[in-house]
């Protein structure tokens, strides 16, 4: 029946949503809450459990490994054909418990950004949870808003929204409070109605909510999707075609271990599968999804930073992020503003007493700052949530700065609801950064509106041609005018925002096309100075930008002053050469830009499409850039960035496009989302080493015996329980490290860089001959000296898996040797490794096991040579690795202190 909405007379739909204006009651809401659910859209169906199981085996590695049991099968060795088919098993069990637990913590991170909704009940504002609406529930809405579900209008000015989310056409649609349309109107025809999921471009309105959740035009749309497809990210891909790459590599090296026993004219059937068993072990079939759980886990440790990560790619890119864009109002600074001056013609007032104004207490210009606090009361969209509580007990929501100002009129004894009582709004326009200013249009009388206006100082001076001193007008001259902006600026040099306050008297048959049409010929009041602490952790965030090779640059729309107070005492340069002001930006080239975008670290009085261009310049020099943004018109430029970071108390269009959202609004979060990222994309690193460089020693081991003529090293069996062993549960350990110690002394990553950069692919080689060599030189030893192959086929094999669990420490960190004190502190490999060793333990002496993997006991002595080969292996591999990454490591350091330097 939702469709029969936008052709029913108003009063109709007051009826049939049993509200009104003055919205419902919180008993109302809850009756119907429990009635027809939360509003909610059906989640889109994802995989269930046995598609996702199924799905393991959906890569051209696996389609290799199920073809070796196929082959198996064929030649007639049944127990080794069984044999893989466990290991297969246990491989994909193994990769679906990862990639299922990894698609349920992605799920509840996508539901964490929770969209908040105006509404009014039983005659007051408040801020609710947008699932919380019920049918008849009054919505307010305005420029960046998301529709929170269906509604009718019920009054609107200057209302644009964008459908495409639900029609697909990208044009905005002027809406209005038309009575009735009719019923053949389609879908973008219906001007009268608001859908859910569509955004408010421009204008605001009142609707009242007709269909919530399933029931919506857009919930229709979703409940007929069947299943998620979730593309894979460039990091993915990039993996994908790497590990493609690695398995032509192995099965070319197999090949080779099949034509090499052909022509020593061993048995062919046993060398083949011997080398089918090597193409299981050897191919990293788990790579994906561990590089998949690598990055869900980043994401929960952003998440609990305060950061919340909304697109996998980002998980990558925030580690290579060179370039941090930021405003200061609240990530800088807390956010928590107060008015500390009031400024007239007369005297300056201090916050501190404010109180006194609505009694009069011996201040001078009292009238002028009544007039003033009263002006930045009505041009406002903060309001309190429960005006009849309690100072205390307020909840005052809307920005910062709106917040500080009601609060600061509130204290003085003005009362907005009794103000817009008393002057009832005509028009408004919310503070957008293109214009600067925010303001109302009042009615003052039957032939008198009242246009009230807050915003930049400069901006209001130079629309103003009075001053009013307590109701007195005197004339506003050049000279007045630049003692004003003098006075303005030493106040900003303080560190304060200031903002300027004005009004102007018009006829009530005054005609305009937009509100800002009559922001002209105004009576300047004062000014309104506002402080906000500095956080006590920006210092040290900037600090550790520095130190990381990441330039941080502030973004804002306050006066150059204000921005450069706050630069100078948080540790960024502020010099003249490096700020840039918006005005400068209009007349400067993109060349120019470019060339000035090295030096800068302040853009001030910039607007949101300045933003954009400031990126491209940024981008255009190799940087990779990270801009905040909370508005409507900063979407484009967060869209635009290598990384678009939302601030929770922003709109939610800004949160739609951004890639971290901080819920904090804190600049620290950013910092800490960045050393996550670095931290991810070293994981990656190290599980794909672990996976791949070990076990390339086997085909080492096998190239090389059959080369000297000796009888095979490894069983099928053998070399399929090492695989159990060294690639079952360490490499799963290994997506938990969190390194972090020194991750942020280094300079970014080039995002160009290949996973196997020149070190990593000098170690691996380097490990693939220690431990290819070592083995090998073993095995002929060991033989030797036993004269009984399966003793000796057994030590190897012990060898091996021992081996490998010991270089899962080493491989723990790049840069740090693996005998240190720290060397256990990752848990969930330590009690890895333990099963892995039960495991390894039980092949050499449980009976069953013995006659499988044809082993026998060892004693003590074989185990203390075994291990001792082992600590002499990973000797020499640290010893590579230190000589390797230690260099790339002070080159980076070297790099870093010449640019900070």
């Amino acid at each position: 029946m939702q469709s029969k909405w936008h052709k029913i007379a108003l009063k109709e739909v007051f009826s049939e949503t049993k509200s009104g204006k003055e919205g419902l009651t919180i008993s109302e809401v809850n009756q119907r809450l429990r009635g027809f659910g939360r509003n909610v859209l059906p989640q889109e169906k994802p995989y269930s459990k046995i598609r996702l199981f199924l799905n393991q085996f959906h890569s051209p590695l696996m389609y290799i490994l199920l073809a070796t049991v196929v082959i198996s099968f064929l030649l007639g060795h049944f127990s080794d054909s069984i044999f893989i088919i466990i290991v297969l098993f246990i491989n994909t069990t193994v990769g679906f418990y990862q990639e299922n637990k990894a698609n349920r913590s992605l799920l509840a991170l996508k539901k964490m950004v929770k969209i908040k909704t105006r509404v009014v009940r039983g005659g007051y504002e408040k801020e609710i949870d947008s699932e919380e609406l019920v049918i008849g529930d009054v919505v307010l809405l305005k420029s960046g808003d998301k529709v929170p579900a269906d509604g009718r209008i019920i009054e609107s000015k200057g209302l644009k929204i964008n459908e495409a989310s639900l029609t697909g056409e990208s044009q905005a649609v002027a809406k209005e409070a038309s009575d009735s349309l009719s019923g053949l109107a389609s879908l973008p025809e219906r001007t009268n109605m608001v859908f859910m999921g569509t955004i408010v471009e421009e204008g605001r309105a009142i609707v009242i909510v007709v269909a919530t959740g399933i029931k919506t035009q857009i919930g229709e749309v979703v409940s007929l999707l069947k299943k998620t497809k979730e593309r894979k990210t460039p990091l993915q891909k990039k993996i994908a075609t790497l590990s493609k790459w690695v398995g032509v590599f192995i099965l070319s090296i197999i090949a080779l271990v099949i034509l090499e026993g052909y022509f020593t004219g061993r048995n062919f059937v046993d060398v083949f599968v011997a080398s089918l068993a090597l193409a299981v072990s050897a191919i990293p079939e788990g790579l994906l999804p561990a590089i998949t759980v690598i990055m869900v886990l980043g994401m929960r440790r952003i998440f609990k930073q305060r950061g919340l990560v909304r697109k996998l790619s980002a998980t990558e890119t925030l580690g290579s992020v060179t370039v941090i864009c930021t405003d200061k109002t609240g990530t800088l600074t807390e956010g928590k503003m107060q008015v500390s001056h009031v400024l007239t013609s007369t005297k300056e007032l201090l916050g501190d007493n404010i109180n006194g104004l609505a009694q009069g207490e011996g201040v001078n210009g009292i009238e002028s700052h009544i007039s003033a606090l009263k002006i930045a009361t009505l041009a406002n969209d903060a309001f309190v949530e429960n005006p009849d509580a309690g100072l205390q007990e307020w909840i005052v929501r809307g920005r910062p700065t709106e917040q500080a100002l009601l609060l600061a009129g509130m204290q003085a004894g003005l009362n907005k609801k009794e103000l817009e009582r008393q002057c009832p709004i005509v028009d408004r326009i919310s503070f957008e950064s293109d214009y600067k200013f925010s303001a109302t249009l009042n009615r003052k009388n039957e032939k008198q509106n009242t246009f009230y206006i807050i915003g930049a100082p400069e901006e209001i001076i130079a629309r103003s041609v009075d001053f009013d001193i307590d109701g007195k007008k005197e004339k506003l001259g050049t000279v007045q005018a630049d003692q004003l902006i003098e006075k303005m600026e030493a106040l900003a040099q303080k560190g304060l925002r200031v903002l300027a306050c004005a009004h102007r008297d018009y006829n009530v048959e005054i005609k305009y096309q937009r509100l800002n049409e009559l922001a002209k010929d105004l009576s300047l009041v004062g000014f309104i100075a506002l402080k906000d602490p500095l956080r006590r952790d920006a210092k040290e965030s900037i600090a550790v930008t520095k130190k990381a090779g990441i330039r941080t640059i502030i973004v804002t729309g306050d006066h150059k002053f204000t921005a450069k107070a706050i630069a100078e005492e948080i540790g960024i340069e502020a010099k003249d050469e490096n700020m840039l002001e918006g005005r400068e930006l209009e007349i400067i080239s993109d060349d120019e830009l470019k060339e000035k975008s090295k030096i800068v670290s302040i853009y001030a009085r910039v607007s949101p499409r300045h933003k954009l261009r400031i990126v491209a310049a940024l981008q255009a020099n190799g940087e990779v850039v990270a801009m905040l943004g909370d508005g409507v018109n900063d979407a484009p430029a967060l869209k635009f960035a290598d990384i678009g970071v939302a601030v929770g108390s922003g709109t939610d269009v800004a949160k739609e496009v951004a890639d971290l959202v901080l819920l904090d609004d804190n600049f620290k979060t950013v910092v800490k989302a960045v050393e996550q990222g670095r931290a991810i994309f070293g994981n990656i690193r190290k599980v794909f080493v672990y996976l791949v460089a070990d076990d390339f020693s086997e085909l080492f081991l096998f190239l090389g015996s059959m080369a000297m003529g000796f009888p095979l090293p490894l069983l099928p069996a053998q070399i399929l329980w090492i695989n159990l062993v060294e690639d079952g549960l360490p490499d799963i350990a290994l997506t938990t490290e969190q390194e972090l110690k020194g991750i942020m002394d280094e300079k970014p990553r080039n995002p160009k860089e290949p996973i196997l950069n020149k070190p990593l692919r000098l170690w691996m080689t380097a490990i693939f001959f220690i431990t290819g060599l070592t083995a090998l030189l073993s095995f002929f030893s060991f033989w030797k000296l036993t004269g009984d192959l399966d003793k000796t086929r057994t030590m190897v094999f012990a060898l091996m898996c021992v081996d490998s669990l010991i270089f899962a420490f080493s491989v723990r960190s790049f840069k740090r040797t693996i005998f240190r004190k720290d060397i256990f502190s990752n848990s969930y490999l330590v009690g890895a490794v333990i099963i892995s060793a039960v495991l390894l333990v039980g092949a050499v002496y449980f009976s069953p096991l013995q006659k499988l993997l044809t082993t026998q006991p060892l004693s003590i002595m074989e185990w203390v040579v075994i291990f001792g080969i082992s600590f002499m292996e990973i000797l020499l591999i640290e010893l590579f690795k230190r000589k390797i990454f230690n260099v790339e490591i002070s080159n980076r350091r070297k790099i870093i202190s010449d640019a900070v330097g």
